[in-house]
C-alpha cells in the first residue's frame, strides 16, 4: 500500500540534512495544573552497551510498515494527554488529524511562508487513512494585532456536518514564549477560517478567572439549525488565591465563531472539590482534572474528572467522576462518582491499598446510556513499600462503569519504565502513552500504551533494551481483556504514538500515527530518537489488525457475592455498595425504611466480573435509621445504615 504523501516533505528532509542548526528554540511544558497528579513510570535510558549492541545488529523490520504523512518542527505538536489531535467522524466519514507546521523561525528566520510550528493544520482521509488531504491552513498567527504572539500549541480538533459540507473546529493553548497566555479557538469552514482567543474572563461572582492548564478537548455539532463547538478546561482565580477558587471545571461555547463565552457549571464549581491544603509558587495547585470530554452514541455529552470530590470529603482522596449533558453542554448534571473503596478492594488482593499505589492521569471513553470506562495506569510507591521496583505493582487497569455497576478489571501487566527524554525539556509527558478507544459502532473498546521488551542477543538478554507499542481488546460485553499484542517489535524506539478516537468495526486496518526524529547521518538514530524539542520530526502513520486476539467469552454459570460492603455509614449525600463476584449475576439492591416501606431502588440489573460497587445518592432522604437489602438468587444480604447530614 502507498500513502499519498504531501510532497513538500520530501523537499524538507533534503533542507534538514543540509540546513539543520541547533539553535533553541523554546517550548512550553504541558501542564495541567493538578495536585497530586500521579507517577508516571521511571524515565530511563538503555545504556551505552546495549545502545552499542543493538547498533550492530541487522535492522529488525517493523510489524508495522510506518510511512511518512509529515513532517514538524519538533515533537511538541502531539506531546500531551490532555489533547485530541487525531479523530474519526463517522457522519463525515473523516478520519482527521491537526498539527503545527514545520518551519522554525528562531532558526531560519529568511522563512516567510505560512508553513511555521506556531500556525495550525488540518489533514484529512475519507478512506481510514489511506490517502490524505494536503495540509490546509487552519489558523494563522495574526501578526501586528494585540494577539501576534499568540503561538499554537498541543491542538485538539473536531468536525459535524454543517448545511452539506464539513466545518472543523479546532482549539489549542497558547503560548507567548514565556508562559501559558490562554486559548485559540477556531473554525475552518469552506476554505476559510475564523479564529478567536479566550484568556481571562469575569465570572458572575465577579472574579477575574484565567484558563489554567494545556487541556484542549474539543466538540462540535448542530444545536436546532445553529452550528455550535464547546471546549472545556481547568479555571483558576487571577493570583492564585484563595484557594477556594483554584479548582474550578468550565467551558467556553460559541454559536457564531466570533465569541466563545465562558460557562462555570454549578456542578463543576470549585465547592464541589475539597480545598487545596497550601499555595505553591508554580501556580499548579488545584484539587480537581478533566480525563475526558465526549459524545456517546445516545447522543449525550460526557465530562469526566479526575478529583478529590467534596461530596466524599472524608476520604480525602481522587477519584472518578462522570458529569453528564443532555441538552449539548448547556446545562450538566452533578458528578456520578465512582465507590470510594472499590480500588482498595482490587488492591488488597496485591497486598496494597490506595495509598500507596499511584494513579495515573486516566484515559475516557463513554458508550452511552450512562456506561463508561477509564483505562488508568498504576505504580506501587515503592517509598511506602521498600519493594524492589522490579517486584513492585506496575499495571494498567480499566475502571468502568456497567448497567449500573461500578468496576476495576486488570488490563496488562507493564514494566514501570518509560522512555527518558534529551535535555532541555526533557520530561516525558506522555508516560506509557496509555490510549482507549472504541469501535465505530461501540462494540469493543481497544487499549494502547507503550512498554519495554527485553532483547535476546546470543546467550545474553539485555533488559529493557528498547520499548514497543502493545494492544489488547475487549467486548463491551464481555467480562475480561484478551492478550496483548506487540504490533511493532523492531529496534526503534516507539513513542508519541496516537490512535483515532474511534477505530474499524472490523478490527483490521486501523490507522496509527507516531513521531520519528527525522535522520541526520552524523548523529547516532537511537539517541537523536529522544532528542524532542530541538529536531525536527516525521509524522509516521501505519495499520494494524487485533482481530486475531479478540477471544471468546466463557459461558457463565452461578456465582456467589463475596466481600460485601455498605459505607460510609452514618452517610450523608452518597453511599456506596461494594462486592466481588467471579461472573455476572442478577443483583438488585433497595433501602427500606424502619417500617418496612421501600424507600429508594438503588439498582435492579445485570453485574460483571471482578470487584465492582454500587454508588447511589441519599440526599433526597431523611435523617434516620435504614435497612439495605442486597438480593441474588437465593442470597439476601441485609445492612443496616444511618443517613446523617
Amino acid at each position: 500500500m502507498e500513502l499519498k504523501m504531501n510532497r513538500f516533505v520530501h523537499f524538507l528532509v533534503l533542507i534538514v540534512l543540509f540546513a539543520y542548526s541547533s539553535l533553541f528554540a523554546s517550548e512550553q511544558i504541558s501542564n495541567t495544573k493538578i495536585l497530586a497528579k500521579g507517577f508516571r513510570g521511571k524515565e530511563i535510558t538503555p545504556s551505552f552497551i546495549v545502545e552499542k549492541i543493538l547498533k550492530s545488529l541487522p535492522d529488525k523490520p517493523c510489524s508495522v510498515n510506518f510511512q511518512t504523512l509529515d513532517s514538524l518542527a519538533n515533537a511538541y505538536s502531539y506531546f500531551t494527554e490532555s489533547q485530541q489531535p487525531f479523530v474519526y467522524i463517522p457522519e463525515l466519514g473523516q478520519l482527521i488529524t491537526i498539527k503545527r507546521g514545520f518551519w522554525d523561525i528562531d532558526r531560519y528566520p529568511g522563512y516567510t511562508g505560512d508553513n511555521t510550528k506556531n500556525n495550525l493544520f488540518i489533514r484529512y482521509s475519507t478512506d481510514w487513512g489511506q490517502s490524505w488531504s494536503e495540509p490546509i491552513l487552519v489558523y494563522k498567527v495574526p501578526v501586528g494585532t494585540q494577539f501576534g504572539n499568540w503561538w499554537a500549541r498541543y491542538p485538539s480538533v473536531f468536525a459535524f456536518n454543517y448545511d452539506g459540507s464539513p466545518a472543523y473546529v479546532y482549539t489549542a493553548p497558547a503560548t507567548n514564549g514565556s508562559g501559558w497566555v490562554g486559548f485559540i479557538n477556531g473554525l475552518y469552514y469552506q476554505d476559510n477560517f475564523f479564529s478567536s482567543f479566550s484568556r481571562s474572563f469575569t465570572w458572575k461572582d465577579g472574579n477575574r478567572y484565567n484558563w489554567g492548564g494545556t487541556d484542549s478537548r474539543i466538540v462540535g455539532g448542530m444545536d436546532g439549525g445553529e452550528p455550535f463547538a464547546m471546549a472545556v478546561g481547568t479555571i483558576m482565580i487571577e493570583g492564585g488565591l484563595p484557594l477556594t477558587l483554584t479548582s474550578h471545571l468550565g467551558y467556553r461555547r460559541t454559536t457564531d465563531f466570533d465569541k466563545w463565552t465562558e460557562v462555570i457549571p454549578p456542578q463543576w464549581e470549585a465547592s464541589n472539590f475539597v480545598v487545596p491544603s497550601s499555595p505553591t509558587g508554580d501556580d499548579s495547585l488545584r484539587t480537581s482534572t478533566i480525563a475526558g470530554f465526549k459524545f456517546a452514541d445516545d447522543g449525550n455529552l460526557y465530562m469526566a474528572a479526575y478529583a478529590n470530590f467534596a461530596a466524599i470529603s472524608s476520604f480525602n482522596r481522587f477519584y472518578f467522576g462522570v458529569s453528564k449533558s443532555t441538552d449539548l453542554g448547556k446545562t450538566w448534571s452533578s458528578f456520578d462518582i465512582a465507590p470510594t473503596n472499590l480500588f482498595d478492594a482490587y488492591l488488597q488482593q496485591y497486598g496494597l491499598s490506595v495509598s500507596n499505589v499511584f494513579w495515573q492521569l486516566p484515559q475516557f471513553v463513554p458508550l452511552g446510556n450512562d456506561n463508561y470506562s477509564f483505562l488508568v495506569n498504576i505504580n506501587e510507591d515503592t517509598t511506602k513499600t521498600f519493594r524492589p521496583y522490579e517486584q513492585a505493582l506496575h499495571q494498567l487497569v480499566e475502571v468502568y462503569k456497567q448497567d449500573g455497576v461500578w468496576g476495576v478489571r486488570k488490563v496488562a501487566d507493564l514494566s514501570g519504565y518509560v522512555l527518558a527524554y534529551v535535555a532541555p525539556t526533557s520530561t516525558n509527558q506522555l508516560g506509557e502513552e496509555s490510549q482507549l478507544v472504541r469501535t465505530d459502532d461501540g462494540r469493543v473498546l481497544v487499549a494502547k500504551w507503550v512498554d519495554f521488551v527485553d532483547v535476546v542477543v546470543g546467550d545474553t538478554t539485555y533488559k529493557r533494551a528498547t520499548n514497543d507499542i502493545f494492544v489488547a481488546v475487549r467486548r463491551t460485553k464481555d467480562n475480561f481483556w484478551s492478550s496483548i499484542k506487540n504490533i511493532t517489535e523492531s529496534f526503534d524506539y516507539d513513542r508519541i504514538t496516537w490512535l483515532p478516537d474511534r477505530v474499524p468495526n472490523s478490527l483490521t486496518n486501523i490507522p496509527i500515527l507516531k513521531l520519528e526524529s527525522i535522520p541526520l547521518p552524523e548523529t547516532d538514530p537511537r539517541l537523536r530518537q529522544r532528542m524532542l524539542d530541538t529536531v525536527p520530526q516525521y509524522v509516521k502513520l501505519g495499520f494494524f489488525d487485533v482481530v486475531d486476539i479478540l477471544g471468546v467469552d466463557e459461558p457463565q454459570a452461578n456465582f456467589d457475592l463475596t466481600n460485601i460492603k455498605v459505607y460510609p455509614n452514618p452517610m450523608d449525600d452518597y453511599g456506596f455498595v461494594e462486592f466481588y463476584t467471579e461472573g455476572s449475576v442478577n443483583l438488585r439492591i433497595e433501602i427500606y425504611d424502619l417500617l418496612g416501606r421501600k424507600v429508594k431502588d438503588v439498582f435492579n440489573g445485570l453485574t460483571s466480573a471482578g470487584f465492582q460497587g454500587v454508588s447511589f445518592q441519599t440526599n433526597n432522604l431523611p435523617n434516620g435509621n435504614y435497612t439495605l437489602v442486597i438480593s441474588h438468587n437465593s442470597q439476601k444480604i441485609v445492612k443496616q445504615i444511618t443517613i446523617m447530614k
